[in-house]
């Protein structure tokens, strides 16, 4: 029997549970064999002082990778982890740290995914869109690095040195990209504003414009229903305790939040042409022990 498995890769601690924490817990929850790869450290991020833990003070990458474990132990993932540093966003001084995401070399990042992918052997990989969902600079690089990635999984002749360590070619089935229409987010931005905030200027570092970001609802082909797992989502979010906890939704009242947090959306990249459908493991020849 083939057990079902997931791989996201994802560029920062947070984002797993912030953006995907419902799909990641109703798969891992179904049977299915999760795996998450996150690329940075997440070490440009801000740091909330109200929710800074009691006791001795690790530093920021230090304190951020404690609150990814803790997140994957919720959701019930394997982690794997690159730890290039994280990049910022675009124009501020970390995109030049020589160790960060955005200096690194393209092929480089792809080789290792490459070896990450053929070691977890995913049907389905979710990673962000092109876009980085709000443009952020290392999102939009793991997205391009996971494209190139996907072209050679499965090739023998393409870092075959990866094989002495007993990584063989793989291809995965499917390639999602994590989304949000733009109906979605046009609800979010109108009551945002009335409730005083700034849709302009969101975000910990309030360097996110809402209203400049979103996909067409009509390019959006899955639309999953996670509403039983959202409160394993809070769970896992609330451990990011540096970043606040529960993402963007931690401004709305609790009955908004879990209206928006009950489906998340994905749009099918690889193969394309996909029709609309409700399960991201629809239609796969996979023996289902859900």
């Amino acid at each position: 029997m083939t057990q079902p498995r997931l791989l996201a890769i994802l560029a920062h601690p947070d984002d797993e549970s912030f953006g995907l924490g419902g799909t990641l817990a109703r798969y891992a929850r179904e049977g299915a064999e999760v795996h998450l790869c996150t690329v940075t450290d997440g070490a440009a991020g801000a740091l909330d002082h109200d929710l800074e833990p009691v006791g001795e003070t690790s530093p920021l990458d230090q304190l951020r990778r404690q609150e990814l474990e803790c997140a994957c132990q919720v959701l019930g993932v394997q982690l794997h982890t690159l730890n290039y540093r994280d990049s910022g966003m675009e124009g501020t001084p970390d995109n030049k740290h020589p160790d960060s995401l955005y200096q690194a070399d393209l092929d480089e990042v792809a080789r290792k995914l490459v070896a990450v992918i053929r070691q977890a052997r995913p049907q389905i990989i979710i990673t962000h869109d092109a876009t980085g969902g709000y443009y952020h600079p290392d999102h939009k690089k793991v997205h391009h690095a996971v494209r190139r990635a996907w072209d050679i999984i499965g090739d023998a002749e393409a870092y075959s040195e990866l094989r002495a360590d007993g990584h063989e070619p793989w291809s995965p089935q499917r390639l999602y990209c994590s989304v949000i229409p733009r109906s979605a987010l046009k609800w979010f931005v109108l009551i945002l504003r009335f409730l005083g905030r700034d849709p302009r200027r969101f975000g910990q570092n309030q360097d996110v414009d809402l209203t400049q970001v979103g996909v067409p609802d009509e390019h959006v082909q899955v639309r999953l229903d996670v509403g039983p797992y959202a409160v394993v989502k809070e769970r896992a979010s609330a451990c990011h305790r540096s970043q606040g906890g529960r993402g963007a939704q931690r401004v709305l009242p609790a009955f908004l939040r879990h209206r928006f947090m009950r489906y998340e959306f994905f749009v099918q990249v690889e193969p394309p042409g996909a029709q609309p459908h409700t399960d991201l493991f629809q239609g796969l020849d996979i023996d289902d022990v859900r």
